[in-house]
C-alpha cells in the first residue's frame, strides 16, 4: 500500500511539473506570438501609409483636387492595411487546410504503428516517411522534442502554428495515449474515419455544383461572346448601337477573358482541398 501511495505521490508530483513546465512554454510562446503580431502591425501600417503617399500624389495629378485625392488616398491606405493584417491569418488558415486534407490517411499509418507496438516518436517518424503536409508538422513536432520539448508541448506548438478543431483534437488524442501509455488506438481510428467521411461529403457537393460551375463557364466564355457579336453586327443595321472598332476589340479580347479568369478562381476557391493535391 505505501509503495502505491507513494507511486501515486510521484505521478502527481510528476503531472504538477509537466503542467508548470507547459504553462510556461506556453506563455513564451504567447510572448513571441504578441511580438510579431506588433511587428507585423507596424509594418503594415508604414507600408500603408508609404503607398497612401503615392496614390495621394497620382490621384491629386489625374483629379486636380487636393481633398478629393486625400480622401481618395485615405480609403485605399484603410483597405490595404486591414488587408495586410489579414493576410497571415488567412494565410495560416490555408495552409492548416492542406494539413487537415492529409489527416485521415497519415492518422491511419501512425495507428498501425503505434498498435505493433512502436514508441510515439518512432511511430509518428516512421509515419512521416511518406511527404504530406501533415507529415511535414508532425517533423516540427519531433525536432521540437529533440530540442528538449515533451511531446505535449510539441504538440501545443503544432496547435499555436495551425489552425484547425481537427488537429486539435488529433494533438488532444495523441496527447491522452502517451499520457495513459496504452496501445488503444480506436480513437485515432474513428476520427480518421470521420475526417475521411466528412471528405467524401465534401466531394458529393463539390461534383454537383461542378455541373452548375461548368454551365456557367461554358455560356460566359463560348455562348456570351457570339450573342455579343451577333447583337452588334444586327444592332448596327436596325438600331442605333455605335461600338467602334476598338470598343469591340476591348470587350472581346479582355473583358470577357477577365470574366473567363474571374470564374476559373471562383471555381477553384471553391474545390475541396484534398481534391488539388
Amino acid at each position: 500500500m505505501k509503495k502505491e501511495n507513494m507511486k501515486e505521490i510521484l505521478n502527481k508530483a510528476q503531472i504538477v511539473s509537466n503542467s508548470s513546465i507547459l504553462e510556461k512554454f506556453l506563455k513564451k510562446k504567447t510572448q513571441m506570438r504578441e511580438k510579431e503580431l506588433e511587428k507585423h502591425k507596424s509594418n503594415s501600417l508604414k507600408l500603408s501609409i508609404f503607398l497612401g503617399l503615392f496614390i495621394w500624389l497620382g490621384a491629386g495629378v489625374l483629379t486636380k483636387n487636393i481633398i478629393l485625392s486625400a480622401g481618395i488616398a485615405l480609403l485605399l491606405s484603410l483597405v490595404l492595411f486591414l488587408l495586410l493584417l489579414q493576410a497571415p491569418l488567412a494565410k495560416k488558415k490555408a495552409y492548416s487546410s492542406k494539413v487537415e486534407a492529409d489527416l485521415p490517411l497519415f492518422l491511419m499509418r501512425l495507428a498501425t504503428e503505434i498498435k505493433i507496438g512502436k514508441n510515439f516518436s518512432k511511430a509518428i517518424n516512421d509515419s512521416c516517411k511518406e511527404e504530406s503536409f501533415a507529415s511535414k508538422e508532425f517533423k516540427i513536432v519531433l525536432n521540437d522534442m529533440q530540442k528538449g520539448c515533451s511531446f505535449q508541448e510539441a504538440l501545443q506548438g503544432m496547435n499555436e502554428r495551425l489552425d484547425s478543431a481537427n488537429i486539435r483534437r488529433t494533438a488532444s488524442n495523441l496527447s491522452n495515449l502517451s499520457i495513459q501509455g496504452t496501445k488503444d488506438v480506436s480513437g485515432l481510428k474513428k476520427l480518421a474515419q470521420e475526417l475521411l467521411f466528412k471528405q467524401r461529403i465534401e466531394s458529393k457537393e463539390f461534383s454537383g455544383k461542378m455541373v452548375v460551375y461548368a454551365l456557367v463557364f461554358i455560356a460566359v466564355s463560348a455562348i456570351v461572346p457570339a450573342m455579343f457579336q451577333s447583337f452588334v453586327l444586327i444592332g448596327s443595321y436596325f438600331m442605333k448601337l455605335s461600338f467602334t472598332a476598338t470598343q469591340i476589340f476591348l470587350i472581346s479580347v479582355i473583358l470577357f477573358p477577365i470574366v473567363d479568369l474571374a470564374i476559373l478562381l471562383m471555381i477553384d476557391k471553391k474545390t475541396p482541398i484534398f481534391l488539388k493535391q
